[in-house]
C-alpha cells in the first residue's frame, strides 16, 4: 500500500512538473517579443481610457437607475465588465490561437506522441495564458484606481476573489473544449463563437443584463459570464457578500460541475478523431 502511495505521489509531482515545464516554456516565448509584450501592457491603459471618456460623456446619465444595483457609476461598471471578459477571451480566443500556431509549427504531433494525456496536455498548454490575463486584469484595477480615480472603498474583496476562483476554471475550461474541436475542424469553432461573441452581447460585458428583452435575459442566465460579471461588479462596487451573490456562485459551482466531465469527454473524442484521421499534421 505505501508503494502504492509513493508511486501515486511520485506521478503527481511529475505532472506538475510537466505544469511548470509549460508555463516557463510559454513564458519565454512570450517575454521573447519584447515590443508585442510591452504593447499588451499599453493595451491595458488605452482601453480603460476609452471607458472612462464615455463615462465622462454619459455624465450623470451614466449613473442612472439600471446600475444603482452596482454602486457604481459607468466607468466602474463598464471597467469590471472589460476586466473580467478579458479572463473569457483568453480562455477562447487566445488559447485557441496557440494552439493552431502549434498546429502552424507541425509540433503538436510530436507533443501528442508523448505519454501525457491529452487532457492535461491542452490544459499545460492554456496554463501561461491564464497566469498572464491574471497580471494584466491585476494592472486594470492599478490603473483605474491610480490614474483614473476609480473608487473601491466598499469592495468585499473575499466574495469578489472566491468569484474570480470559480470563473477561472469554468473558462479555462471552455477554452480547452474549444482546442479540442479546432484540432479537428481547424477553423470556425462554434464554442468561441457562442462564449465570446455571442456571450459578450447577452451577458452585459457593456451594459447591464436586465436592458435585455425577458427572453434574451434568459438565455443570457445560461452563460457563466452573466453570472461571472454580476457576482464580480456588486462584490466589487456595490460591497455585496457572499450570501448576496450566493445565487451566482452556486450557478458557476455547477457549470464547473457539469464542465468537467464534458471537457475531459469532447477531449477524448475530438483527439482521438483527430489521431484517427492524421489531423495533427495538417492546418
Amino acid at each position: 500500500m505505501e508503494a502504492i502511495a509513493e508511486n501515486k505521489l511520485f506521478r503527481f509531482f511529475a505532472e506538475l512538473n510537466k505544469a511548470g515545464a509549460f508555463i516557463k516554456k510559454d513564458m519565454k516565448i512570450s517575454v521573447s517579443y519584447k515590443l508585442q509584450f510591452v504593447f499588451q501592457f499599453l493595451q491595458v491603459f488605452f482601453s480603460i481610457a476609452v471607458i472612462y471618456f464615455i463615462g465622462q460623456m454619459l455624465g450623470q446619465s451614466g449613473k442612472s437607475s439600471v446600475l444603482k444595483n452596482y454602486g457604481g457609476d459607468y466607468f466602474s461598471f463598464a471597467l469590471v465588465g472589460l476586466a473580467i471578459n478579458s479572463y473569457l477571451r483568453a480562455g477562447l480566443v487566445t488559447i485557441t490561437n496557440d494552439i493552431r500556431q502549434i498546429m502552424n509549427q507541425g509540433t503538436l504531433e510530436a507533443m501528442c506522441a508523448t505519454p501525457t494525456s491529452y487532457n492535461w496536455l491542452l490544459l499545460c498548454s492554456s496554463l501561461w495564458q491564464f497566469i498572464f490575463e491574471s497580471i494584466r486584469v491585476v494592472c486594470y484595477f492599478v490603473v483605474a484606481i491610480l490614474v483614473f480615480g476609480m473608487k473601491l472603498d466598499n469592495a468585499d474583496w473575499q466574495a469578489a476573489l472566491l468569484t474570480m476562483a470559480l470563473t477561472g476554471p469554468v473558462f479555462l475550461m471552455l477554452g480547452v473544449i474549444s482546442c479540442s474541436i479546432l484540432v479537428v475542424v481547424k477553423k470556425g469553432d462554434p464554442v468561441n463563437w457562442v462564449f465570446s461573441s455571442l456571450g459578450a452581447l447577452l451577458a452585459g460585458t457593456m451594459f447591464p443584463v436586465n436592458v435585455l428583452p425577458d427572453w434574451m435575459q434568459k438565455v443570457a442566465f445560461c452563460l457563466p459570464l452573466t453570472h461571472s460579471l454580476e457576482a464580480a461588479r456588486r462584490s466589487l462596487l456595490a460591497g455585496a457578500g457572499i450570501e448576496e451573490i450566493s445565487t451566482n456562485l452556486w450557478a458557476l459551482v455547477i457549470f464547473i460541475v457539469i464542465l468537467t466531465p464534458v471537457t475531459v469527454s469532447i477531449n477524448n473524442l475530438c483527439m482521438k478523431n483527430a489521431k484517427k484521421k492524421g489531423a495533427f499534421s495538417t492546418h
